[in-house]
């Protein structure tokens, strides 16, 4: 008889917690690709460097700073520094994150980096040092109450960064990131570009300079793109109908969904939905030929 070898299945990621104890000499941390990374820095310095070269400013603790990815880079944390460093894979964030209009926008924020106020560290600190308890032990239940600290962390961060976008002075992003991190969050309450300025504590031709300047876009184009972007991801990877696909973008008119859509791409959306599966199943047909 003869046997079959089954390779075991790959194990699944897991977030990694690092301390980084007062090293007496400069030590790198490398940014393992596909998730994002937290690092609370409570004292001392870091930067981040790429293969060839630094790549961003040192920065200074306390300070809770967020990457949304750091594939191929290194957190170089010089002597003397402290804090903690969390990697956490695209799957066990995913995970973690509330299936809720809530945990759409936790995601959009947290898919941009983040450098929250110097106050922020005290806030998250707790939770670190729970995650890394639990993290650490073999307790029963162990692996669970984990999940839930990290949905905790990732719930305070969101909320250090709203907190942080309307603060003036409270972040060190320039106006024009401020508003990407704030529209990210807020696209889908149609609100007007003057809601935003007041805000942000700026007027509306300074908001509408700082987004021209970064983006290319005025502050109503960007939030339009914003939109017309989760709209064709919910017309591609959903079977929801268009009236719902409306509804969930904040319009109170499926009617006048499809009045923008079409005015901002030259189709409806069930006629560019149509035609993406037309592309897909083309694409099928080709990659089944021998």
């Amino acid at each position: 008889m003869t046997r079959i070898f089954r390779p075991a299945p790959p194990r699944r990621p897991v977030p990694r917690l690092h301390q980084i104890k007062s090293p007496l000499s400069r030590i790198a941390y490398a940014l393992p690709e596909g998730a994002a990374h937290l690092l609370q820095l409570d004292h001392g310095r870091v930067r981040l460097r790429g293969a060839t070269a630094d790549d961003g400013p040192e920065r200074s603790g306390p300070r809770l700073l967020w990457w949304a990815g750091g594939g191929g880079r290194e957190l170089v944390a010089e002597a003397g520094a402290r804090g903690m460093l969390l990697s956490i894979p695209a799957p066990s964030l995913l995970q973690a994150l509330p299936v809720s209009p809530i945990g759409e926008q936790m995601q959009r924020t947290l898919s941009q980096d983040l450098e929250l106020s110097p106050g922020a560290p005290w806030a998250a600190s707790g939770l670190l040092e729970g995650f890394a308890r639990e993290a650490a032990e073999a307790e029963a239940g162990a692996e669970i109450a984990a999940s839930h600290y990290l949905s905790l962390l990732l719930l305070q961060l969101w909320r250090l960064a709203r907190k942080d976008l309307v603060t003036p002075g409270g972040a060190p992003q320039g106006l024009s990131e401020r508003f990407v991190l704030l529209a990210a969050q807020r696209a889908r309450d149609h609100l007007p570009v003057g809601h935003y300025a007041r805000e942000l504590k700026v007027s509306r031709d300074r908001l509408g300079s700082a987004v021209k300047r970064a983006t290319g876009l005025s502050p109503r184009a960007y939030l339009h793109r914003i939109l017309l972007r989760d709209a064709a991801e919910l017309l591609a990877h959903t079977g929801m109908p268009v009236s719902r696909v409306a509804f969930r973008l904040g319009f109170a008119d499926p009617a006048y969904f499809t009045r923008f859509f079409k005015r901002e791409t030259g189709q409806n959306p069930a006629a560019f939905r149509k035609s993406l599966r037309r592309t897909e199943a083309a694409a099928q047909t080709f990659a089944a030929w021998p």
